[in-house]
C-alpha cells in the first residue's frame, strides 16, 4: 500500500526577518563536505545542482565557486535577496535563484540534475512528494545529499558547551515560552527519520558521513545565530527584540571566556542514490 504523503509542516513566515542574520552568523559548511560531494558525484565545470531550501546560499555559493550550475530554491524572498548578495561575481559557475517551495517545482522547468542538495531543510518539506519529483529530474548516477549542521540549542549537549547553551535556552524561554517556536506555531519533529523516508523512495542506497570542527563564538555570534533560527527569529520576538538582545548579551558576557565560547560543530551528510533497479531521467 502506498503511504500517504506528509503535509508540509512549514508556513510562509517560518524564517521571517532572519535572512541577514542567516547570511552573517550561520557557520559555513566545512570544505571537506564539498570535496566529498565533488568526489562522489564527479562534480565539475557545468555540473547541474538543485539546492532546495537554499537559505542564503550556504551550499549554493561554494558549489558555484566550484564551477557548478546551481538552481537555488527557497520559499522566503528575503533569503533569495540576501543570497544574491553573497553570490561571487564572475566565478566559474552560476546560480539561478528561485523563490518558491520545493513542493511546487515543475519538472519541465528544470534540467537533468546531477545532485540535489538540502541543507537542514528536508524536515520542513513534504518529503515523499519531493523525492518523487527528484526521481524525475535526477539523472543516472546522480543523487541527493542531506547536509545538516550541529543540533539546535534545544537538543545540543556537551561539557564544553554547557554554560552558554544553558544561558541561551533560559533567555529564549524567558521571552518566548518553554515550547520551541516555528513560524506561527510550534515545532514537532517528523515521526519518520529521513533515512526511513529515503528507504521507501527510489533513493534507497544510503551512505552517511560526519565531519567535525571546532569554532570559537563571541557573544555577538551566539546572539546572531539565535536570531537566524525559526525558534528565535526577529518576527517571533517582535517588540521584545531589543530587550532580548540586551538580556542575552548581559547573561553571556557574565560567563564569556576571553577567547570566546568553544563549540564543536558536527556536520552530517546523508547521501542517497537509487537502489538496484532504480530508474531515472535519461
Amino acid at each position: 500500500m502506498q503511504r500517504q504523503s506528509e503535509g508540509p509542516p512549514h508556513d510562509h513566515d517560518l524564517f521571517a526577518g532572519t535572512a541577514a542574520y542567516y547570511a552573517r552568523y550561520r557557520p559555513p559548511y566545512p570544505a571537506e563536505v564539498f570535496d566529498y560531494l565533488g568526489h562522489v558525484f564527479e562534480l565539475g565545470q557545468g555540473s547541474t545542482v538543485l539546492d532546495l531550501g537554499c537559505g542564503t546560499g550556504q551550499l549554493a555559493v561554494p558549489l558555484a565557486r566550484a564551477g557548478c550550475q546551481v538552481w537555488a530554491v527557497d520559499p522566503d524572498p528575503e533569503m533569495i535577496v540576501e543570497g544574491v548578495r553573497q553570490e561571487p561575481v564572475g566565478g566559474p559557475g552560476e546560480i539561478r535563484w528561485i523563490t518558491g517551495r520545493a513542493e511546487d517545482l515543475r519538472v519541465a522547468d528544470l534540467p537533468t540534475i546531477r545532485l540535489c542538495t538540502m541543507g537542514a531543510s528536508f524536515h520542513w518539506m513534504d518529503r515523499d512528494h519531493v523525492l518523487r519529483v527528484l526521481d524525475e529530474v535526477i539523472g543516472p548516477g546522480g543523487g541527493a545529499a542531506l547536509v545538516s549542521g550541529s543540533a539546535s540549542i534545544w537538543s545540543r549537549t556537551g561539557a564544553l558547551e554547557g554554560a552558554w547553551l544553558e544561558v541561551t535556552r533560559e533567555v529564549i524561554t524567558q521571552f518566548l515560552g518553554p515550547r520551541r517556536r516555528a513560524g506561527s506555531g510550534t515545532y514537532s519533529h517528523p515521526e519518520r527519520t529521513h533515512e526511513e523516508v529515503l528507504l521507501e523512495s527510489s533513493f534507497s542506497a544510503i551512505e552517511q558521513r560526519r565531519f567535525t570542527s571546532t569554532r570559537w563564538l563571541s557573544v555577538d555570534e551566539v546572539i546572531g545565530q539565535q536570531l537566524s533560527t525559526s525558534y528565535a527569529s526577529p518576527a517571533q520576538l517582535g517588540d521584545q527584540l531589543p530587550a532580548f538582545r540586551a538580556e542575552l548579551s548581559r547573561r553571556l558576557t557574565e560567563i564569556a571566556p576571553k577567547e570566546g565560547f568553544e563549540t564543536v560543530e558536527h556536520t552530517g551528510v546523508v547521501l542517497a542514490r537509487r537502489g538496484s533497479g532504480g530508474g531515472g531521467t535519461e
